[in-house]
């Protein structure tokens, strides 16, 4: 493990499945802005949690543990430098790679094994070995955005015939997901990457973006940053919209009313007790374990204005009556 090594300014292969839609933490525009932050100098706001350190400290053991599943020879795990696509601007690190022997592969679920789109699959020569750790139950295929569309773009970049997705499940259970080069998934990657450098260059011609379209409503607030002071007509379908989210921002007022008043109830009846059986329900009212933190201290920050996330809705009578 050596940290990242690819650039920013430019695609890179663990960021794919995010560019093609299959993250449920990133958008598109996501990847675009932090690639036009690059180019700007900005450096990526650095994020860690117990699970990604975990990953971390367990990856060589994945690795090590999937290359004696499978026989491989001259496992490398110290990749320090980022390798590149000799013809799109697509980079990729590696966790790993072993050297096969011809040997035929096919599903073996007692091993842990798993051959991904075909009955059987040759490993000859070099392959990639790409480690995950997820807390999620074991899978028969991987997520797209857990390791196969990664492994695809560094076949890629490696030129290998072979890759190995190898998932670790909550921690007791390895699975080693084999597979071949996919040429549609190829060409989806490149159109992908083809397409995301030309709004990168289009950026550093004009120094205005391209931004796909949008994928949810922070999306709207990144394209129009900015508000002017103006009114504008919308019509009554844009009034039925206004409706829906005023009708069911009273909804949740409610509900949420409704849950906490149950709470309350259910908190004096359970008293200094952690857990309780009411009926068919198990209730859980536990201590939460808090690790120690060490003092920080806030850097200041310089006066700044961005688009309010939320939209505020008033109706006009109401507003009328009160003015």
């Amino acid at each position: 493990m050596v940290g990242k090594v690819t650039p920013d300014t430019i695609m890179s292969a663990s960021r794919l499945p995010a560019l093609l839609g299959h993250s449920t933490y990133s958008t598109p525009n996501d990847e675009l802005q932090l690639s036009i932050n690059a180019i700007n100098g900005k450096a990526r706001e650095e994020i860690t949690n117990e699970s990604m350190e975990w990953g971390n400290r367990l990856e060589l053991e994945i690795l090590r543990e999937a290359a004696w599943r499978l026989q491989l020879a001259d496992i490398v795990t110290y990749h320090p430098s980022a390798y590149f696509h000799a013809k799109l601007a697509l980079a990729c690190s590696l966790d790993g790679e072993g050297t096969a022997e011809g040997q035929v592969i096919t599903s073996d679920p007692d091993h842990g094994i798993y051959v991904v789109g075909q009955d059987s699959i040759k490993l000859d020569g070099l392959g990639v070995l790409e480690a995950k750790v997820t807390a999620n139950l074991p899978e028969d295929t991987p997520a797209l955005w857990r390791g196969p569309i990664q492994l695809q773009a560094q076949m890629m970049i490696t030129g290998y015939s072979w890759g190995a997705v190898c998932v670790l499940y909550r921690g007791v259970a390895l699975r080693v997901f084999l597979f071949g080069r996919h040429e549609a998934t190829e060409q989806a990657i490149a159109a992908a990457v083809e397409d995301f450098q030309r709004r990168l260059n289009h950026y550093q011609n004009t120094g205005e973006v391209d931004w796909y379209p949008p994928a949810n409503t922070e999306d709207l607030d990144r394209m129009y940053a900015h508000a002017e002071e103006r009114v504008v007509e919308l019509g009554d379908d844009a009034g039925a919209l206004a409706l829906q989210i005023v009708q069911a921002k009273a909804d949740r007022v409610r509900l949420e009313g409704i849950i906490s008043s149950a709470e309350m109830q259910l908190k004096q009846l359970m008293q200094d007790a952690g857990k309780a059986r009411a009926g068919r329900f198990l209730i859980a009212w536990p201590m939460r374990n808090l690790k120690a933190q060490p003092e920080k201290i806030i850097p200041a920050k310089e006066a700044s204005s961005v688009r309010q996330s939320t939209l505020s809705i008033r109706e006009l009578e109401k507003i009328e009556v009160a003015e």
